[in-house]
């Protein structure tokens, strides 16, 4: 069984922690906080490692990716956000990507925009293809998953580009990758340390 990533929001989000940078180690039970009981937990596909970050007073960004590809060269990356907006929804946020990929590529095509509920807490999930990329000249094809937390919106994306393909072609991607997309997305959930009744945290 893989270990379960755990993402805990801190009042500095540039602290933000990741369990992968500490080989999957879980965190040492503290005391929380309102700001820090929410827990993004997921588990990452087996041999991805971090390979780059990002921060800001409102958001943090943490890239993964699979052996032997890195943030120079890849054709697979997982993409964490953690968005610290009090009134962002999570289709607000897929919106976001959408009207991304319309500016970023030749053609896009978004996927209608599932709502519902996980674990007790607003999500919106989704998937647009992008036939070219403006800069890239790539291909591409996301997934998203938006949480609305109580503080904030966390965004897990799976990512996949390579040859770029037609309008009215599917995405070149490798065979069984979006059943494993699925089955990962389906598996990403928020809890909250701190109210077990109503967002319950998985047991360790």
């Amino acid at each position: 069984m893989r270990p379960v990533l755990r993402l805990a929001v801190m009042t500095a989000l540039a602290a933000f922690p990741l369990a992968a940078e500490a080989q999957m180690r879980p965190q040492p039970r503290q005391q929380q906080t309102a700001e820090t009981s929410e827990q993004l937990v997921m588990a990452p596909p087996q041999g991805w490692q971090v390979g780059g970050s990002a921060a800001s007073q409102h958001s943090v960004t943490r890239q993964m990716f699979p052996p032997g590809q890195s943030a120079d060269s890849w054709s697979e990356m997982l993409s964490i956000q953690v968005l610290a907006d009090p009134k962002l929804s999570p289709r607000d946020h897929v919106q976001r990507v959408i009207e991304a990929s319309q500016s970023n590529c030749e053609a896009s095509g978004p996927s209608p925009v599932a709502e519902g509920q996980s674990n007790g807490y607003p999500v919106a999930t989704m998937t647009v293809t992008c036939t070219k990329g403006r800069q890239s000249g790539l291909g591409g094809l996301v997934a998203v998953k938006a949480i609305r937390g109580s503080s904030a919106v966390y965004v897990v994306q799976r990512i996949w580009r390579g040859k770029p393909f037609e309008r009215n072609e599917a995405a070149p991607v490798p065979t069984g990758m979006l059943q494993d997309w699925s089955a990962f997305l389906r598996n990403v959930s928020l809890c909250d340390l701190n109210d077990p009744a109503k967002h319950p945290c998985p047991t360790p």
